[in-house]
Formats: C-alpha cells, sequence, structure tokens
C-alpha cells in the first residue's frame, strides 16, 4: 500500500464515513483548492477513488485501504502485522426480553451493515480496555468486559486477499450512561436477540463465531461458554 500524503489521507478518512460526498463537501478547510484538486485527482488516477454524477466515493482499492491498512500478504516469503479489531457484544434485560447494541455502521469498508460493533486495538492496550474505549467513544456508555473468545477471518475478493483481521470478543451484561443513539461512526440501537442473531448470522463479510455466542447469550449460557479460537476463510465476488 502507498504511503499517501497527509492531504490525500484527510480525503479519504472523508470518504470513509460515506457513501459518496460532492467536491465541496470533500474539501478541507484551509486548503487551497488547486492543491485540494491535485491531490484529489492523484487518488482518482491511482485507482482509490471513483468519480460519478453522485460524486466520489471510495474504490474498491479505496476500500480495502480503509480496511486493512496493513494487509497480510506473502512477498518473498515475509508478511506484514495482523490488524486486531475487539467486538464490544453488549446485551441487557428490557420488558423481559433479552437486547443487543446494535449499531448501523457509517462507515467503510461496512457502511450501512448491522450488527454489534468494534473498532482496533491499540499498542499497549488490552483487549477489555479497548472495548470499553470504543462503546463509551461510540455510544457513551460505560461497561466491564470480559474476552470470551477469538475470530481470526481471512477474507478474498474477486480471488485476492483482501484482509486478515483478528478479532477477540468481548462481553458485557451490565453498563452505565445514556446511550448517544447517533454518532459519526453510526446509528446505535437495542434490538432483540434473535434479530440480534440474524444481523450477525453467517454470510461473506462476516464473523463466523459470533451467532453462537449470541445464541449463548440467548440460552443462558455465555458463563460456560468454552474460551475458543478460531480460523475463518471466506471468498465472495462483493465488499
Amino acid at each position: 500500500m502507498p504511503n499517501f500524503s497527509s492531504i490525500q489521507n484527510r480525503i479519504i478518512s472523508k470518504l470513509k464515513n460515506a457513501s459518496s460526498l460532492r467536491y465541496s463537501e470533500l474539501w478541507p478547510e484551509k486548503v487551497p483548492n488547486d492543491l485540494f484538486n491535485y491531490h484529489l485527482q492523484f487518488l482518482v488516477k491511482k485507482g482509490f477513488i471513483d468519480k460519478s454524477a453522485e460524486g466520489y466515493s471510495l474504490s474498491e482499492s479505496g476500500i480495502k485501504h480503509v480496511a486493512d491498512f496493513n494487509p497480510a500478504v506473502a512477498d518473498k516469503g515475509s508478511t506484514n502485522l495482523f490488524k486486531v479489531n475487539v467486538l464490544t457484544v453488549l446485551s441487557r434485560i428490557k420488558d423481559k426480553k433479552i437486547q443487543i447494541l446494535n449499531q448501523v455502521r457509517h462507515s467503510n469498508p461496512s457502511f450501512g451493515k448491522v450488527g454489534v460493533m468494534g473498532g482496533v486495538v491499540r499498542k499497549g492496550e488490552s483487549v477489555e480496555d479497548a472495548a470499553e474505549r470504543k462503546l463509551k467513544t461510540e455510544t457513551g456508555l460505560s461497561a466491564k468486559f470480559r474476552l470470551i473468545g477469538i475470530q481470526r477471518r481471512i477474507m478474498y475478493v474477486k480471488g485476492e486477499l483482501f484482509s486478515d483481521v483478528i478479532f477477540p470478543i468481548a462481553y458485557a451484561d451490565e453498563y452505565d450512561d445514556e446511550l448517544i443513539e447517533d454518532s459519526e461512526y453510526g446509528h446505535n440501537k437495542w434490538v432483540d436477540i434473535d434479530e440480534a442473531i440474524k444481523n450477525d448470522s453467517y454470510r461473506f463479510d462476516s464473523i463466523k463465531k459470533l451467532p453462537d455466542v449470541l445464541t449463548a447469550i440467548k440460552d443462558d449460557s455465555i458463563l460456560k461458554m468454552p474460551f475458543f479460537y478460531d480460523e475463518d476463510t471466506q471468498s465472495g465476488d462483493l465488499i
């Protein structure tokens, strides 16, 4: 993957959180128009951004870039580092029904998809701390998480390696503070457990073990569920 300039990274970051943007919406503040246009057209020429009548959007290469900055690819026997992305599973009882916190995502590569939320684990940060940070940042809620298991997902798109990500799955059933329903990250909502299982059921670009974790919550057996590590390889034609 190329090393982008600061302006190019700002352009890509804006498109990461949108399906498409017009020129004026994409233009970073305090950047001269000719300089902005140069960098924008560079990204279009290099194939990271597509231009259409609706505006500018990330291309397949652009989505791959924001999905995995260090894709694991074989190159003369060496590989790049993995990305570690914690998944935060938060449950509650409402009117005697189990509910799971879901998010309608507002960022690529999962723009518009619905399911449990997650985010990158930083260097030196525990999985549980990362889950707490992501939950607070994206929803305003505070919770203490415990690690349930780990899923590694190797994903191919159109026959080429798209991403190789390790997903620790963290769980909590108590929380404090008030839910922020809408943020730059997405729309947050509580859904019944059966809907949550359906939202994260096995499909391309999914986390294979999540339905098992959610089913264990439904059956009240989550605390008895053995710790797991699972590897899953997926192939498809769409991101």
